[in-house]
């Protein structure tokens, strides 16, 4: 979408594209918001330079009458020691410790020490040969001094001002002296209450630590109960003498049942695998020759001496092998047999063993449980003394061991900070500075006057271009009249439209005149409704200065004044009273004759044609049921058929509702808005009151000089190239005092309006 296009003609602002729209018109803005920027800064460009000038000669004029100052700086380094008399903490926690050191150095009890010290309170240097109280002394010196330090170092940087150099590096080496002396007092008399307090309190837990450990021993002489009596050892043992006799018992059994076994387990081993060498030795014998014979019985018959010979061996070997056998089974039997008697009387032996543990052990059980039993019924008072008497050990140790870690912190554990740069007399003096305040105050006050530049306009709501009137309510300015330096004339025959026909007011009373005739659409009359958001914005002599433009176009006009509710004479009463015309209520009554408005009536000629004006001579004692009343309407009507424009002056919108009402009869409505006071919100409230649509907007008494240097933008700023054009005087740019004196005037004249 092309960007929309603006035109001023004459102080018309018009939009010359008709597919243009209120979006077109902020992308401009944004377009142009630098020179925007620009425009707010040399609309107040007095202001801005009159804020900055007073401040930098203030600042100038209090820098040049300030005496001398010297600042002397002394360096000190702060060292951090822990229980172990290094520094073994961590980052984060030294810089929190040089932080402490900084504030101490920036305390009142410090500066209190060094004006006690240096005894500042007599020193006239100090106090300026005038006589001060110590506190005085001790606020005046912190207001002199400045601590800095860095977050990443332990450097401490302490900074005095004097008016003399001496004194100055004195005090600032005083500050760590007087810090050292304050801390070694109040640090010895904290250790000292800290030592008694902690000695009171071990002298108390140790005499109840020994009153808890009697109580016990008392009790458990008393009950007959040694140390560890009734306890869980007890049970512990206990239980196993139990296992230990239900072992031994199940041995006995084990060791009977193994004897009475054994006999019958001796009958059960056989002696089928008894062997020995020589059995061993004829049964290779004899299996040899049944092999013999084997290989003979293939090759010879049995009738064979070989093989007969072979059977007798055989013979002989099977003999000898059963004797053989019969005698390694009687050895084995007699062997097992022996076997069997020495087991039986080890299983014996064995059962009569643990048959005797048993016994034994059940006795130490019984004996035990007896005592364990007896001593159930102290273990809970016993308890109760062990608990009371390990609370008060515990308690005593802890604070034993807390006293002795105070010692050690009070001695080796702190923060200390020495010289390491002490502060020496300055040679320069460092206040006044009459440059660099200067500097510093030009760019404050220049801040400062851009801030409130800006918060002026932020708040500035009051109506001053056509722009602001296009983009906020979508409203066409049909002109902007010009702000006279002269009393508008009470007739219309003096009017400048007439008498000044090529001044720049005349030009754009016909713009105006020409706009509302565009407004006809075709139609040869028109009745065009006046109004304004609030009364004294001047839209009397806007209908007039319409009315008068549009004779002077060559058409009939005419200004009908339904402004009955206004108290006092006004512009159109006057006109009304010298015209010797039948008046606004006569007519609307029907005792007055609407032809007698005519010009020819009145033997005007041509040249002589004027507008006419139709008001009251009088106030109307009930304007709102006369205007609401049928004979509006037909009066109307008939002045609409006899001129080509009928310009009705209605009342204030936001006043009283007869514009309201009126603004369904007329053909169109026009809204005066008067430049630099109509504020936003009454035209926004002015136009939700109407029920029907505004035309456009015409402003009224515009200053074209002021709105021209403030550069409120529309063609009205580039007036002063067209002055040849037109025979106004026109007001050259203003210097300083004229533009402030305007400005008074100005004032003056919006106040009593």
């Amino acid at each position: 979408m092309a960007p929309a296009q603006y035109a001023l003609v004459d102080g018309t602002y018009r939009n010359d594209m008709p597919g243009s729209s209120q979006h077109d018109l902020s992308y401009e803005m944004q377009r142009m918001s630098a020179r925007q920027i620009w425009l707010v800064l040399r609309r107040h460009w007095l202001l801005i330079a009159s804020l900055v000038t007073v401040c930098v000669s203030l600042v100038l004029f209090s820098q040049l009458r300030l005496p001398e100052t010297f600042e002397a700086t002394a360096t000190v380094q702060v060292e951090l020691n822990d229980a172990n008399g290094s520094n073994q903490a961590d980052t984060a926690r030294n810089q929190q410790r040089v932080a402490n050191e900084a504030r101490i150095y920036r305390s009142q009890a410090l500066a209190e020490q060094v004006v006690k010290d240096m005894d500042l309170v007599n020193n006239k240097v100090f106090t300026s040969g005038s006589k001060i109280t110590p506190q005085q002394a001790t606020i005046r010196l912190l207001t002199k001094t400045r601590v800095a330090s860095a977050t990443d170092s332990d450097f401490i940087d302490i900074v005095v001002r004097s008016r003399s150099p001496e004194l100055a590096a004195d005090i600032a080496n005083q500050f760590v002296e007087s810090l050292q002396k304050l801390r070694s007092a109040r640090r010895q008399q904290w250790r000292d209450s800290v030592t008694r307090a902690l000695a009171a309190e071990s002298t108390r837990l140790a005499g109840e630590v020994e009153k808890a450990e009697r109580a016990v021993a008392d009790f458990r002489r008393e009950h007959r109960m040694p140390i560890g009596a009734g306890s869980a050892e007890d049970y512990q043992q206990m239980n196993r003498i139990a296992v230990e006799q239900a072992s031994a018992s199940a041995a006995n059994a084990a060791a009977a049942a193994r004897s009475a076994s054994v006999s019958s387990a001796s009958r059960m081993r056989t002696s089928a695998g008894a062997s020995s060498p020589v059995l061993d030795h004829l049964q290779r014998q004899y299996d040899d020759l049944l092999r013999e014979r084997s290989q003979l019985s293939v090759s010879l018959g049995a009738a064979h001496p070989d093989r007969q010979r072979v059977e007798a061996q055989i013979n002989q070997a099977r003999t000898d092998l059963d004797r053989e056998r019969t005698s390694v089974v009687a050895a084995e039997e007699a062997k097992i047999s022996a076997d069997a008697g020495r087991e039986q009387q080890l299983a014996a032996g064995e059962a009569r063993a643990a048959a005797a543990r048993a016994g034994q052990l059940q006795s130490q059980l019984s004996t035990l449980s007896a005592q364990a039993f007896r001593n159930n019924t102290n273990n809970v008072d016993l308890a109760v003394l062990d608990r009371r008497a390990e609370v008060a050990r515990q308690a005593y140790l802890t604070t034993a061991q807390r006293a002795q870690a105070v010692r050690s912190e009070l001695e080796t554990t702190g923060v200390n900070s020495s010289v390491v740069s002490a502060a020496t007399a300055p040679l320069v003096a460092v206040a006044p500075a009459p440059k660099k305040m200067a500097l510093a105050a030009f760019v404050g006050s220049l801040m400062l006057s851009l801030l409130i530049v800006f918060c002026i306009e932020m708040f500035d709501n009051r109506l001053r271009s056509g722009e602001q009137l296009y983009r906020l309510f979508g409203l066409r300015t049909f002109a902007m009249l010009p702000l006279l330096n002269r009393e508008i004339p009470m007739t219309a025959v003096e009017s400048p439209v007439v008498t000044e026909p090529q001044s720049l007011f005349a030009e754009v009373a016909r713009t105006l005149a020409t706009e509302v005739d565009e407004l006809a659409q075709g139609r040869q009359n028109q009745t065009v409704l006046v109004t304004s958001p609030l009364p004294g914005d001047g839209k009397s002599s806007v209908a007039l200065t319409l009315a008068v433009a549009a004779v002077s176009m060559g058409r009939s006009a005419i200004v009908v004044d339904f402004d009955l509710r206004r108290p006092g004479p006004s512009i159109l009463r006057s006109i009304q009273a010298s015209s010797g015309t039948p008046d606004l209520i006569e007519l609307l009554t029907g005792t007055g004759d609407p032809r007698r408005l005519l010009p020819a009536e009145n033997g005007e000629t041509a040249t002589e044609k004027t507008a006419v004006v139709l008001s009251t001579r009088e106030s109307v004692r009930n304007p709102g049921s006369l205007i609401r009343g049928w004979q509006v309407g037909r009066l109307l009507e008939r002045l609409r058929d006899q001129y080509d424009l009928v310009v009705i002056n209605a009342p204030a919108v936001l006043a009283v509702r007869d514009a309201t009402t009126l603004s369904g009869i007329a053909d169109s409505t026009l809204m005066v808005v008067h430049w630099g006071k109509t504020t936003v919100e009454q035209l926004r409230a002015a136009m939700k009151l109407l029920h029907t649509p505004v035309a456009g907007a015409v402003f009224n008494q515009v200053d074209y000089a002021e709105h021209a240097r403030r550069g409120y933008g529309d063609a009205v700023q580039f007036y002063m190239g067209s002055a040849s054009y037109y025979s106004d005087s026109f007001d050259e740019p203003r210097s300083w005092i004229g533009t402030v004196t305007s400005r008074i005037r100005g004032m003056f004249k919006r106040g009593t309006a």
